[in-house]
């Protein structure tokens, strides 16, 4: 099945901003030549990884360096509430297929299963919910980011982590070049199974290998050709000879796929998508051997120093891709530049885990720092440099956002059965060039229908603004509790406004449960059953808040 079976309506001609595309005339202008999109993902990137103060307000790391991504930021806008799904395959699953778990087409809810052991009870069958079923993967049959991207001619390509599509990746899912590798990557080296999660192996029969038929061929060991052409512009004060005839770290290889993949299609009359998801800085956390010296070196610990050289390694690789778009060629000569016609994104999957201050919680917590990520989008002439917003974007709103810069009226797409994709995102392309401030949707959802370890049980959770203000509100549905949060005010998640509300609180969260069940209920989004007597554990009710009212 190829993608002009799969999308029953293409769309040739210029297509008009309407439906789920906000773009006005005057923005129009900008949209001469579609532009190519660079996405980039970090894996397990928290909130206050990053050393940029524009993408955390004033709160940028001083223990970590990220220049590259700095520099990035300087150069386009920076978002403050970006949100993503609570760990990686829900956030790749929804930003690829535009939907919340609970779309048709997605319904990958967590990593694995809803059924991941809890330490409360000491796992299966004791805890009271018996969890969804979900998917482990997306639907072949949605019509998703890449294939929308197609119907104007894009070529495709993902290099790096698919979680959330098959691994590999079989079908047809819109993607041109599936070089798909993993986190954890088994391989038979020399007559024995190992686990390599960061550094190529050396097989007799592979020879260097990251077993990727598409990433192979940057498996070699460094040697000092390529530290002189490829690293030393990112030196960074770390003695880059110790690497000499050491393994090629996944992370630098991805970066010198995207370089080669930059220079083949630079010149191409086609735009092109290029997917990046790095494996970078999810654990076993292993730094290059030059910057984690550096580290320890700097008197951090060994666990820190080592994290602290993956953030950087990523950084020194977004660098890496920002230079090929200004010199695809790598001559020197930026008469090739492509830059200002490129779409540069920067992202991460969810939260941290070595801390997120002042944010609670880490990767898996519906907390903010499970789900509040660094975010910032480049693109020359069109998005104001050194720009940063408030308005919260989620991982579902990067399909409708993409289509509208590209052109593709996404209300006129078809699936392979006739019926017209249901996305749940919107398109925040007026807010990245400036002709808006605030989006008219006011809310956004995380539903979870069962279980990850102690990080999560059955919950809802509703985000809404009111004017400024943006307000978080929990529903549980094994205690039937709720709890509510003033984020301007609390990033913290510390003050339950439920213990002791005021009269202005209890509409507030009044107002929001009303919303939540409304979208529970729209989306027919599942909630498990109860263990006791096999019955559906239901929604929350509509004044269930009140309860909390003095």
């Amino acid at each position: 099945m190829n993608i002009f079976s799969k999308i029953s309506f293409l769309v040739f001609s210029e297509i008009l901003f309407i439906g789920f595309n906000t773009t006005t005339a005057q923005e129009k202008k900008h949209f001469k030549k579609q532009p190519n999109i660079v996405l980039i993902f970090a894996d397990d990137l928290g909130w206050t990884d990053v050393s940029t103060g524009n993408t955390n307000g004033n709160r940028g790391s001083k223990l970590y360096k990220t220049p590259e991504i700095d520099k990035l930021a300087s150069q386009g806008m920076s978002f403050t509430n970006a949100y993503t799904n609570q760990n990686c395959a829900p956030s790749r699953a929804s930003l690829i297929s535009g939907q919340y778990p609970t779309g048709i087409d997605n319904q990958v809810f967590n990593v694995g299963s809803l059924s991941r052991q809890d330490k409360r009870t000491k796992g299966f069958p004791d805890l009271p919910i018996k969890p969804f079923h979900q998917q482990k993967v997306i639907s072949e049959d949605g019509v998703n980011i890449f294939d929308v991207l197609k119907t104007k001619g894009y070529q495709t390509a993902l290099v790096g982590k698919s979680h959330g599509t098959p691994h590999p990746l079989k079908g047809d899912y819109g993607i041109d070049l599936p070089a798909d590798i993993h986190h954890i990557i088994p391989a038979p080296v020399n007559g024995k199974r190992v686990k390599s999660f960061y550094l190529a192996l050396n097989s007799d029969k592979k020879g260097w290998t990251f077993n990727s038929e598409y990433v192979d061929k940057y498996a070699d060991p460094y040697d000092q050709e390529y530290i002189d052409n490829k690293l030393k512009p990112y030196k960074s004060q770390s003695d880059q000879s110790l690497l000499l005839d050491t393994p090629k770290h996944l992370t630098d290889a991805i970066g010198d796929f995207s370089v080669d993949y930059i220079k083949e299609k630079a010149n191409n009359e086609k735009p092109f998508f290029l997917y990046v998801p790095f494996n970078a800085v999810h654990s076993k956390v292993t730094g290059r051997k030059d910057l984690t010296k550096k580290y320890l070196k700097n008197g951090l610990n060994v666990r820190f120093a080592e994290y602290a050289s993956m953030i950087e390694l990523l950084d020194q690789n977004v660098g890496k891709i920002n230079r090929a778009l200004k010199d695809p060629n790598g001559d020197g000569d930026f008469s090739d530049d492509i830059s200002n016609n490129t779409i540069f994104i920067f992202y991460s999957d969810n939260g941290g885990l070595l801390g997120n201050k002042p944010l609670i919680g880490k990767k898996g917590n519906l907390t903010e720092g499970g789900i509040r990520v660094p975010l910032i989008f480049r693109y020359p002439n069109v998005i104001a440099e050194n720009t940063v917003t408030n308005q919260a974007v989620h991982c579902i709103d990067f399909l409708p956002t993409l289509a509208d810069f590209a052109g593709v009226d996404i209300s006129k797409l078809k699936k392979i059965d006739g019926s017209q994709p249901q996305y749940d995102g919107v398109s925040f392309a007026s807010i990245l060039t400036g002709k808006k401030n605030y989006l008219s949707r006011t809310n956004l959802y995380w539903h979870l229908p069962g279980y990850m370890d102690e990080r999560f049980s059955p919950s809802t959770v509703i985000q809404k603004r009111f004017g400024d203000d943006y307000y978080k509100l929990f529903y549980f549905y094994e205690s039937e509790e709720f709890t509510m949060y003033h984020l301007n005010k609390d990033l913290s998640e510390e003050n339950n406004l439920l213990e002791n509300p005021t009269s202005k609180e209890m509409r507030i969260a009044l107002s929001m449960n009303s919303d939540m069940l409304a979208w529970l209920k729209a989306n027919n989004a599942p909630t498990g059953t109860w263990i006791k007597n096999g019955e559906k554990v239901p929604h929350p009710l509509v004044d269930s808040v009140k309860k909390y009212k003095n």
